[in-house]
């Protein structure tokens, strides 16, 4: 019996639809990320002149100093997009034109950001209600211009966002990221209209924040990391006045009571003493007066991951010191963390299978509320990273109200690396954030729980929608992410068979039954997508399509491909590989095995073994939870993680070949899955 892939209603109808008709981004003429909300694409092309010699007319008066500064960041990115030498915008009549004003096709919820955008034969022009609407609205322009410098295709836009937080989370108290490094990532998020940048300054290894007051907690004796590394608050400054040009503010996190070994090894004393909390009030009022509430209105107490005897009376001081300073507190609202005090945001995160599969129930939401629950990115590998932000709901609600805000990727990079311009590599950093992007902008417009481990029909039209944002997110890659870590390659259009699950004791048989083509007597069931989950470890939720089979088990994927010519493909292979967050994982292969799993690889019905060659081969397998500063201080390496590693070569032959993949489930370390992504289309 063959079971198809789906959440499916009466008459074949999916739960999960697509916010915009999905023939407007068909029609296309450019790859857009996020999705405008509605376009229409007209029939024509505006002809401009290269090089642009574009003014603007703002028809609303005077801008403010921020609001211009903002804007002119915009026009300079824009000019250097079309090929321009850059200028300051001109308040002159010319085919390109910002307008604030009222758009009355807006809703009301759209206002703060959203924007209006019309190409036609009298030139280009953006409207909007706000200086940050027309911020955006250059930002889509920029993507509409991207390779096209004689023309754009007619085309009007109104677009506003469905949630008023979206965020990226980057960890530089456990690996240091340089203000440099940070300026292009923050310049790159801007593209995709993220508004927040949640900086997370400390963590067990370090204090990574300036301290003048007690300046111990920068000595690098009390560190374990980056010894010599600190953001100066001049720095700090230079960081949040550069997101601001970019329509983005950051969130400083000092992260309080707990990942706090630096802190104790300076004082003498843990931070939630009374002695510790009177440090911490110092502390906070020393950052709060050397950073502005006007730059950084929300202040993050982080409070995770920990259990105090103090923990309300911990929470009220601190947050209660946040206020009258003008800040509004933040803290992290998992199910291990602090209690989340009455005036604070609360930021929600997956703590072990509790949110596996689905997401956050919006009946649990009971204050104001940011999701970061949907995946971090150093849990997953690349495919289930993107699946998850692609199809699950922000606060499992189609919009931002009064307490749903919106969402935060997060970035942590638990291990240590010391190259550090191979954290986007091992964390899937620029396909998440691009997935997160398109969902928090447009909003989640039905459940799509399902999907992201058990990929939809190609057919259906979920897979269709997933099929055209992989078409997007590749173009988006070679233009604004040229030259950045970007390891995704498209998903769809591979279809397997699958055989199994099949216990220990059938295996023998089972096999020799699947190498004949012989599937009677087997669970059978098509599964589409070039990564298939079965099974995901307990700290990434136990996601799969066989989230409840036990070790012992084992499955078979069959697929067929045809080949135009006989010779070797290049293909991403991986089999299981640790979060970034500890090793939890089978390990590095030895000599011709394709994992330590035991996974087995046919092509045409004989064994192909692997050819790589491993430095490391059999080594780093951690099958407890090694959570251990120990384990972690061991530098994280592309071996240990198979997206970082070159394609394998296939021997294909011309026309139709079979690839049968054997993964058996050895244990509840391993993810049990199996990842064969052709290099080349």
């Amino acid at each position: 019996m063959v079971v198809l892939l789906g959440v499916i209603l009466q008459g074949g109808e999916t739960l999960w639809n697509s916010p915009h008709p999905l023939e407007a981004e068909e029609n296309a003429p450019a790859s857009l990320i996020p999705f405008p909300r509605e376009v229409i694409w007209g029939k024509g092309d505006l002809e401009i002149q290269t090089p642009l010699r574009w003014g603007i007319v703002v028809n609303a008066g005077h801008l403010g100093e921020r609001d211009s500064r903002m804007l002119n960041t915009a026009w300079r990115g824009l000019c250097t997009e079309a090929g321009n030498e850059c200028s300051k915008l001109q308040d002159r009549p010319s085919m390109f034109s910002l307008e604030l004003a009222g758009i009355p096709e807006l809703p009301v919820e759209g206002e703060a950001e959203g924007y209006k955008l019309v190409v036609d034969a009298k030139g280009v022009r953006i409207a909007a209600p706000h200086p940050a609407g027309l911020f955006n609205g250059i930002q889509t322009l920029r993507q509409l211009l991207e390779g096209r410098h004689s023309s754009l295709s007619y085309c009007e836009i109104l677009d506003w966002p469905a949630f008023r937080v979206r965020g990226f989370h980057e960890d530089c108290g456990r690996n240091f990221r340089s203000v440099e490094r940070l300026k292009k990532e923050l310049d790159l998020a801007s593209r995709l209209k993220l508004n927040y940048f949640h900086w997370h300054l400390t963590d067990f290894p370090a204090w990574h924040a300036q301290c003048k007051v007690y300046p111990q907690l920068n000595a690098p004796e009390h560190r374990t990391r980056d010894l010599h590394d600190t953001y100066s608050y001049d720095q700090i400054r230079e960081l949040i006045a550069f997101a601001r040009d970019r329509h983005i503010t950051i969130i400083p996190e000092l992260d309080m009571p707990g990942h706090s070994a630096y802190f104790d090894k300076a004082f003498g004393f843990p931070m939630y003493s009374e002695q510790g909390m009177k440090v911490l009030e110092d502390v906070i009022r020393e950052f709060c007066a050397e950073v502005s509430a006007e730059d950084c209105p929300i202040f993050h107490i982080g409070a995770d991951e920990i259990q105090i005897p103090n923990a309300k009376e911990f929470v009220a001081r601190m947050s209660k010191l946040l206020l009258s300073l003008g800040r509004t507190p933040m803290q992290w609202g998992g199910p291990n963390d602090l209690p989340v005090g009455e005036f604070s945001i609360s930021q929600r995160w997956g703590d072990g299978g509790d949110l596996a599969g689905h997401s956050l129930l919006p009946e649990t939401i009971l204050c104001r509320t940011i999701d970061s629950s949907m995946g971090y990115t150093n849990l997953f590998d690349p495919a289930l990273l993107v699946r998850r932000w692609f199809f699950l709901r922000p606060c499992g609600v189609a919009k931002s109200d009064e307490q749903k805000l919106g969402a935060i990727i997060c970035i942590w990079p638990d291990m240590r690396v010391d190259d550090k311009s191979r954290i986007p590599l091992y964390n899937s950093v620029w396909p998440g954030i691009c997935a997160m992007a398109e969902r928090s902008w447009n909003g989640g417009a039905g459940d799509g729980d399902a999907f992201p481990a058990d990929m939809p029909s190609p057919d259906t039209e979920p897979g269709r929608a997933f099929a055209l944002f992989e078409k997007r997110m590749e173009q988006i890659r070679q233009s604004i992410f040229a030259g950045e870590p970007f390891p995704y390659h498209s998903e769809t259009g591979q279809q397997w068979l699958l055989v199994g699950p099949v216990p220990e004791a059938r295996k023998e048989e089972a096999r020799a039954k699947v190498l004949a083509g012989d599937y009677s007597g087997l669970p059978v069931r098509v599964a589409h997508g070039a990564s298939l989950y079965f099974r995901t470890k307990p700290n990434t939720g136990c996601l799969g399509m066989f989230a409840d089979s036990k070790p012992g088990e084992c499955i078979w994927a069959v697929q067929k491909i045809h080949a135009e010519q006989s010779g070797r493909r290049p293909y991403f292979v991986g089999f299981d590989a640790p979060a970034r967050s500890v090793r939890r994982w089978s390990g590095i292969p030895l000599p011709g095995e394709w994992s330590r799993c035991g996974t087995k690889v046919w092509v045409n019905g004989r064994e192909f073994k692997n050819p790589r060659r491993y430095e490391l081969a059999g080594k780093n397998r951690h099958e407890r939870d090694p959570w251990s500063e120990e384990i972690n201080e061991i530098p994280l390496v592309d071996e240990e993680v198979w997206w970082a590693l070159p394609p394998a070569p296939f021997p294909l032959q011309k026309g139709e070949n079979t690839i049968i993949v054997e993964q058996p489930y050895i244990g509840l370390f391993q993810t049990w899955s199996i990842s064969i992504i052709p290099a080349e289309k």
